[in-house]
């Protein structure tokens, strides 16, 4: 039995060659995933071990090669890969099989035949790298993604303080950590009083047990374990049609996503998204599964290094979450707090600015992580702190700037850039305008006082 991926960016080859599959190939299947792209190709595999790729040569984004090549310095040998391509495409062709390519088939003369025959050479070679790698302890697929576990857990918990050092071993892990924008939901599963996370253990299986009659630790039930897997499969399943993520197992319990994307994507808009897929998702879970899985969102950090702050912020949404509201944003725990009113909400704005005060701060972001609309959230501002948004944030930086530079020991330019100015000029133009002197004559004027 075999786990393949289909990859072709052309909705109709992705249907024809999965229907194919299972309607001739039922009996070898185990489970088919389908991708537009070798980015989101590579998304599947770190989260599935796949046997077989069957993957267009030419696609946007990533190409087949582009995505073989990858999977070779992720993976290793495995998956193997079948590459679709046009006659026109031969050079291509002759470096696919170069890249160790299993086999390849011309689309136009795609049918049961030639799929039949690629899908026998792939299998014997699946086959063969399986028996090569009998007699491991651990299978390679596995022991990855349990150190890309570990990794993002030391990642969420400040355990790695330098950021070269991030993205270095991340990278070595399969792991981007080059996007501009990153969110962490956090979930806590409630299963029903059947579902018990612990295992119940008789009295003649305490007696066969070396272990003490009054050893208080349990063994983890085999239907808790399904549980789990069953929710974060579907919760995965729901959410990667909108946006991709990557699921931390945290504890039985409890279960981490991280969001990756760029400043093209509007945040608010996926703040959005994100809260209905995982509405959906627990929606479905309590359905199909009986139980129930609440979440917490944080906010969104432009450095993979403030990744932490979001998970605590959706930690702390997880632990106030309830049936009433199952999915909730931090930025809404104001809202959701009896004393919260506009007083409340402008303060928390002002303290997410401190906070940020480094990043991009645009009036769309910040409105859309307080989940208000941008025209709104620019009235409310200015009525309730006499500043324009922007102004306010300019000033606070000056003010910040003005304590940086008086504590003696920050140059210049590393002020300009502790504050997220683009350049030393412009942040010496911006102060100069603010309080009447350059950087350098108010530090002057200071040392004279």
């Amino acid at each position: 039995m075999y786990n393949i991926l289909v990859v072709d960016d052309e909705p109709l080859a992705q249907i024809g060659i999965k229907s194919m599959l299972q309607r001739f190939f039922a009996c070898e299947v185990q489970d088919i995933k389908i991708a537009s792209n070798g980015r989101d190709a590579l998304a599947i595999l770190d989260e599935q071990q796949t046997d077989i790729v069957i993957a267009d040569i030419k696609m946007p984004v990533m190409n087949g090669l582009e995505l073989l090549a990858e999977s070779r310095r992720r993976f290793g040998d495995l998956p193997v890969f079948i590459m679709l391509t046009a006659y026109e495409d031969f050079d291509m062709v002759r470096q696919a099989l170069k890249e160790q390519a299993i086999d390849y088939i011309v689309k136009i003369e795609l049918n049961r035949q030639s799929l039949e025959s690629a899908l026998t050479k792939a299998g014997k070679a699946v086959d063969q790298i399986r028996k090569n790698r009998r007699g491991s302890d651990i299978p390679v697929s596995s022991s990855r993604q349990n150190f890309q576990q570990n990794f993002l857990m030391r990642l969420f918990t400040r355990q790695i303080q330098e950021r070269e050092a991030a993205v270095s071993r991340a990278r070595n892990l399969g792991i981007s950590l080059d996007y501009d924008r990153y969110i962490v939901a956090f979930g806590e599963i409630l299963p029903s009083v059947s579902a018990s996370p612990q295992k119940t253990i008789s009295p003649d299986e305490r007696a066969e047990s070396s272990a003490p009659a009054d050893d208080s630790r349990s063994e983890i039930s085999d239907d808790y374990l399904t549980l789990y897997t069953s929710c974060t499969n579907m919760t995965l399943e729901i959410i990667r049609r909108t946006v991709y993520a990557q699921s931390i197992s945290v504890d039985i319990s409890h279960l981490a996503l991280l969001f990756s994307f760029t400043s093209a994507r509007s945040v608010a808009d996926t703040l959005s998204e994100i809260e209905s897929a995982l509405t959906t998702a627990h929606n479905m879970i309590h359905n199909y599964f009986n139980a129930s899985i609440n979440f917490g969102i944080g906010t969104a950090v432009n450095d993979c290094m403030n990744i932490p702050d979001s998970y605590e912020e959706a930690r702390k949404a997880c632990s106030q979450a309830d049936e009433g509201q199952p999915v909730l944003r931090y930025s809404r725990l104001a809202e959701s707090n009896r004393n919260s009113g506009k007083d409340q909400l402008i303060k928390d704005v002002q303290d997410y600015i401190d906070t940020h005060i480094a990043e991009k701060l645009t009036l769309s972001d910040v409105a859309g992580q307080f989940g208000l609309s941008g025209s709104y959230f620019s009235v409310l501002f200015k009525q309730q702190t006499g500043f324009g948004f922007s102004d306010y944030v300019t000033t606070r930086r000056i003010e910040k700037a003005r304590q940086l530079l008086l504590s003696g020991d920050v140059k210049i330019y590393e002020a300009a850039e502790a504050l997220g100015f683009e350049s030393a000029f412009y942040f010496s133009k911006v102060f100069k305008k603010k309080t009447g002197y350059s950087p350098k004559e108010f530090i002057q004027s200071k040392t004279e006082q």
